[in-house]
């Protein structure tokens, strides 16, 4: 008896420990499934408003193949997700705030398309943000000065700003019509600047509540330059839309463009975490004013350019650039010219940087410091982005690189790569019907507007002559040449003019001449 009181009284501890230990599994189960519950219901925390950007605005163009950092603020610590829909198209990332609100959304662009995407801005179900209509494509941004700000609003509508940017010759009659197309949109910026960076651009009234489609009207606000490039782009790729967002400020220097400069802050810093195509710029007229920005110009730009490169995260983002026209009350547009085509002639065939010769461009309004024929120039640089898109040779016209001389009586200037094929002369067409296609002549006269220098330094006329692809140079009043130069004035006016099988004009160059004998 007593032993079976025994197994029994074993058997019941038994069936007590088991049952124990089956409350104490259950109950550490439920501890973890309520902790982990707590810790998700941390984790999302409902955002009650987000704020993006100035610019991220109806019509808004992102550019195509490419991850944009969209950046924002919301409460602390919420949970937003950004999304591109539209049809079949969907893409998002969801992220966290940090502890001051701010957030970045690194979101992959879908693919490029005339329909317009949705953008939408969410946290959990509720919407805090939504674009109708943004669109996906090529974007570029076109700075600089005057140049390529120019429109018709700010430039010619008024009698009295008329006649300061026309003369008394032209009439509205000779401006280019604006281009009407409803898939090309600008965003144009207003001259406020800051010694302190920002984070939203200072834009424009009209452009404060979407970008503009450059539909009839619309394009008055618009640069002539940028607005033209873009409707060469758009022939090349109709299915494609373009954007555009012109920050160029008239009458500044180089480096209030730079990073740290006034211009810096407020028209590209606001620009942190968005991806463009290229950059058109037109700049320099300013710099020219004295012989000391002038000449530390070339410095300048080429540290602009990796500034700007370094800042949109490509190292070989396109950079297109005009070299200075002509005008006849330049000072030092020689020397800036001359750094202008330093910069061209340094730069590695794929490095994605083209310079576009306008000595041929502005239609005989060298007279105006805003010439006509910007439509001439979008044409070119153009055709230089197109050409670094399809991986095929960057036209450009010829790029004097180097001199040399035998006996010193005549001098070989050779060109950059093959930017000296198919040498020939031509005659400009300065006159108001010149185009894209009729912009030069064919001539049996030789090539003008080269001079030579000797040991004394002093200029005479020279001749020049085509062989294969260098330039033969000699002059009878230089006995021993040391210098060879060209189209070396602010306002040259050339009877003809060096061309090559791109049909681009050289550029004009200053060049110290090396001798073998020494």
């Amino acid at each position: 008896m007593a032993q079976s009181q025994f197994w029994i009284r074993r058997t019941m501890l038994a069936i007590s420990l088991t049952i124990a230990i089956v409350l104490m599994v259950t109950a550490s189960q439920l501890f973890v499934r309520q902790g982990t519950a707590s810790a998700q219901q941390r984790d999302f925390v409902q955002a009650t408003f987000a704020t993006l950007p100035n610019y991220y605005t109806e019509n808004m163009v992102f550019q195509r193949n490419a991850t944009t950092m969209l950046r924002g603020t919301t409460d602390q610590n919420a949970t937003i997700t950004v999304a591109f829909e539209g049809g079949k198209t969907t893409s998002s990332r969801t992220v966290q705030a940090d502890a001051s609100g701010s957030f970045e959304v690194p979101l992959r662009a879908p693919k490029a398309r005339l329909k317009p995407y949705s953008l939408i801005v969410s946290s959990g179900k509720t919407v805090l943000a939504k674009l109708r209509h943004v669109y996906v494509g090529d974007v570029f941004l076109a700075a600089g000065q005057s140049n390529m700000e120019a429109n018709y609003y700010d430039y010619y509508q008024s009698d009295a700003i008329r006649k300061a940017n026309l003369g008394s010759r032209l009439t509205v009659s000779d401006l280019p019509q604006t281009i009407d197309d409803s898939h090309v949109f600008f965003l144009v910026t207003d001259k406020t600047a800051s010694s302190t960076a920002l984070k939203q651009l200072p834009l424009r009234a009209y452009n404060e509540e979407s970008w503009l489609p450059a539909i009839s009207g619309n394009s008055d606000y618009f640069g002539y330059l940028p607005q033209f490039f873009a409707q060469k782009v758009r022939e090349s790729q109709p299915n494609i839309p373009v954007g555009i967002v012109q920050i160029a400020w008239g009458g500044t220097t180089i480096t209030r463009q730079m990073a740290g400069g006034d211009i810096y802050n407020t028209h590209i810093a606001p620009l942190k975490g968005f991806r463009v195509a290229g950059v058109l710029w037109y700049q320099g007229e300013q710099d020219a004013d004295s012989d000391e920005t002038a000449l530390s110009y070339q410095y300048n730009f080429s540290i602009l350019i990796d500034q700007y490169r370094t800042f949109f995260k490509d190292r070989n983002l396109p950079f297109l650039y005009v070299q200075l026209a002509r005008y006849q009350d330049g000072n030092n547009w020689s020397t800036i010219r001359q750094a202008q085509l330093a910069i061209a002639a340094k730069a590695s065939g794929n490095d994605a940087l083209a310079m576009t010769v306008s000595i041929d461009t502005d239609k005989g309004t060298d007279a105006l410091i805003h010439p006509l024929g910007k439509e001439l120039v979008a044409a070119r640089m153009a055709q230089q982005w197109e050409a670094m898109q399809n991986g095929s040779t960057v036209p450009n016209g010829p790029l004097a690189v180097s001199a040399v001389s035998d006996d010193g009586s005549t001098a070989v200037i050779s060109f950059k790569d093959d930017t000296g094929d198919g040498l020939t002369v031509l005659e400009p067409n300065y006159t108001l019907n010149a185009n894209e296609y009729t912009f030069s002549i064919p001539t049996s006269s030789d090539l003008s507007d080269v001079e030579a220098a000797g040991d004394d330094g002093v200029f005479h006329p020279a001749d020049a002559s085509i062989s294969d692809d260098v330039l033969i140079v000699s002059s009878r009043k230089v006995r021993r040449i040391r210098q060879v130069r060209y189209l070396w004035e602010s306002d040259p006016s050339p009877r003809t003019l060096l061309y090559n099988s791109y049909d681009l004009p050289a550029s004009p160059f200053t060049i110290t001449v090396d001798s073998d004998d020494e």
